[in-house]
């Protein structure tokens, strides 16, 4: 007898129709949904629910389908370029709500990372180009910018990076925002504020730069002995990134008041060093507000809701959003920076800078 446990274990490809069975519409609003027509009464709520139950059930788009015949694919790719995306919560948080409002807008999207290989990082493009890509948003700067952006070119798809290398750009101004908290700490404590970095490559950062206009000295060196603090160095893509970062605030802290006790501000890399930072000073009984004022980096949420005050910048991630969508289809050279939002505490003043 001929067995049947091959023919058990077929996996039968999604098809429209099972989609709208589940969704209780009919096959032709699914398929309208699925193929971005306009011209058809689907709302928005049903839309969604269609695309949500199509994702659900593994419905696979036929581009190959669309590719033979000229059609519109509809795809965008997100490349991640920074190494930090799992220790960064504004760049999760840009990343997910970018990915949602695509597949909110009909877009098919492909997400992946980038390596510190640049011939690696083009043929993942040239593989997403293949694949009949059509839009690419690039969080972050890829190693071997130049050669992808001439790529993207020559085949003619349309590209927007959120960093400043790239011919369409979209970038934050850090250091505008990171002279703003250190001018804040100096106006509150009477003094240049010690700046605690992660390593001495750091120094190209917009914390440095922020302390060399807020110190006001021409001679680097001098900065550098008289307000920097060196910790070990911290690949932002390490596993428990917060917690190492918590423990080289911590120690690091330890190392400031070790060099000068009557220190008054301090100037952290990012926030997750500052919370490690007040742990020591709330140890020593050093009253942070008080005592001493600190400064941190990106207003994650465990500084937004700390009980000690934390001077520290946001990320505008909904505003870079909608430019980053409006602008990923047009080929136009475009480049903008915009602020960060700056929170200046204990005072709690808010500005936009």
């Amino acid at each position: 007898m001929k067995s049947t446990l091959q023919e058990e274990y077929i996996i039968m490809p999604v098809t429209i129709k099972d989609i709208a069975l589940r969704a209780n519409v009919s096959y032709q609003a699914v398929s309208a949904v699925l193929n971005n027509k306009t011209n058809c009464r689907v709302s928005p709520q049903k839309r969604e629910h269609i695309r949500n139950i199509a994702r659900e059930l593994g419905y696979q788009v036929n581009f190959g389908y669309k590719l033979m015949h000229g059609r519109s694919t509809h795809t965008v790719a997100i490349v991640s370029a920074m190494l930090r995306i799992d220790s960064e919560e504004h760049i999760k948080k840009m990343v997910l709500k970018l990915i949602r409002k695509l597949n909110l807008q009909g877009f098919s999207t492909y997400f992946t990372n980038m390596t510190e290989n640049a011939q690696e990082n083009l043929l993942r493009i040239r593989e997403l180009i293949t694949r009949g890509t059509e839009h690419f948003v690039f969080i972050g700067t890829p190693f071997g910018h130049a050669g992808i952006e001439e790529e993207l070119t020559v085949n003619q798809r349309t590209f927007i990076g959120w960093n400043s290398l790239f011919r369409r750009n979209l970038n934050a101004d850090s250091t505008s925002a990171s002279v703003r908290l250190l001018s804040f700490l100096k106006e509150e404590s009477g003094e240049i504020p010690v700046l605690l970095l992660p390593g001495e490559e750091c120094l190209s950062s917009a914390r440095f730069k922020a302390l060399e206009k807020v110190a006001g000295d021409p001679a680097v060196d001098k900065v550098i002995e008289n307000h920097v603090i060196f910790t070990r160095s911290l690949e932002w893509d390490e596993k428990d990134f917060e917690a190492k970062a918590f423990k080289l605030g911590y120690e690091g802290t330890a190392e400031i008041f070790a060099k000068n006790k009557n220190v008054r501000s301090i100037a952290y890399f990012t926030d997750n060093f500052a919370l490690g930072g007040i742990v020591w000073c709330h140890e020593n009984h050093i009253a942070v507000g008080k005592d001493v004022f600190v400064s941190g980096f990106n207003n994650i949420e465990a500084v937004r809701f700390n009980p000690y005050p934390v001077a520290s910048a946001e990320h505008p991630v909904d505003e870079s959003i909608e430019i980053l969508l409006e602008k990923m289809m047009t080929d136009d050279d475009f480049s903008q920076t915009i602020p960060l939002k700056v929170f200046l505490r204990p005072s709690e003043i808010f500005a936009e800078n």
